[in-house]
């Protein structure tokens, strides 16, 4: 496709969408666990879903800096595009608390989700986008939101059904909640719209192509990672369902 300067959030999408969805259609089918994930939530077990819960708490407290330091560079570099990433990233920020309000539900209290440590994906993933920001600037967390935003509009429905089946609708407060709002706020046109004042060529659109393909990269090696993990480990306390599954 032959896009004209300068590129509309649509054509961002466009392009962007038509470089993920292979990527995420290869890691829905690289393990028996991102399978359930992608296409039977209904097969997901406790194990799963509550350790699955507490990474997200541990990617979106990683994230918290990464997110800062893209303020930082926008006021320098993009001074246009700062007031709606500072707003969407003060968003995003405090979501760790709906998550943990979800484990607490399920018997699992802050302080054993802290003692844990981030599954070594999630850790890699944070580094490498850290890492990216040393050479594209704000460019590839922003691309991170973008993997998430699409995510959450694809499949965050279903694992939040599962989760309420087996835990009870206590146990999917925060994660209905945070969906809601980044419905509410439109999230995913948000970021969107932020991109497109990132990528002014056809070679930056190219590098945003080759960033979401390394982001890609480690959430494929998180649903590996997490099946193993949960083969041999439970979290603690994770049979104390407080609130007996329907």
């Amino acid at each position: 496709m032959t896009l004209m300067q300068p590129f509309s959030p649509a054509q961002i999408d466009h392009v962007l969408l038509g470089s993920l969805t292979p990527q995420i259609e290869g890691i829905a089918a690289s393990s028996g666990l991102s399978q359930l994930f992608a296409h039977d939530p209904d097969g997901l077990n406790k194990a799963v879903i509550a350790r699955h819960l507490a990474e997200h708490v541990f990617r979106i407290r990683m994230f918290r800096p990464l997110d800062a330091k893209a303020t930082k560079w926008l006021e320098k570099h993009v001074p246009g595009a700062v007031e709606d990433w500072a707003s969407y990233a003060r968003s995003e920020a405090v979501h760790d608390r709906y998550f943990l309000r979800d484990l607490m539900s399920i018997g699992i209290s802050r302080e054993e989700v802290d003692a844990l440590q981030p599954l070594n994906a999630t850790t890699a993933l944070g580094a490498f986008v850290s890492g990216a920001m040393d050479k594209h600037g704000a460019l590839p967390v922003v691309l991170y939101s973008f993997w998430t935003e699409q995510n959450s509009d694809v499949g965050t429905a279903k694992i939040i059904a599962q989760t309420e089946r087996m835990f009870g609708q206590a146990a999917v407060r925060g994660a209905a909640a945070h969906r809601a709002l980044d419905e509410r706020e439109d999230h995913a046109d948000a970021v969107s719209g932020i991109l497109a004042q990132l990528i002014a060529d056809e070679a930056k659109l190219s590098t945003a192509a080759g960033l979401l393909q390394g982001i890609s990269y480690w959430v494929g090696q998180y649903f590996r990672e997490l099946e193993e993990w949960c083969s041999s480990n439970t979290l603690p306390r994770e049979t104390a369902t407080a609130v007996p599954a329907q």
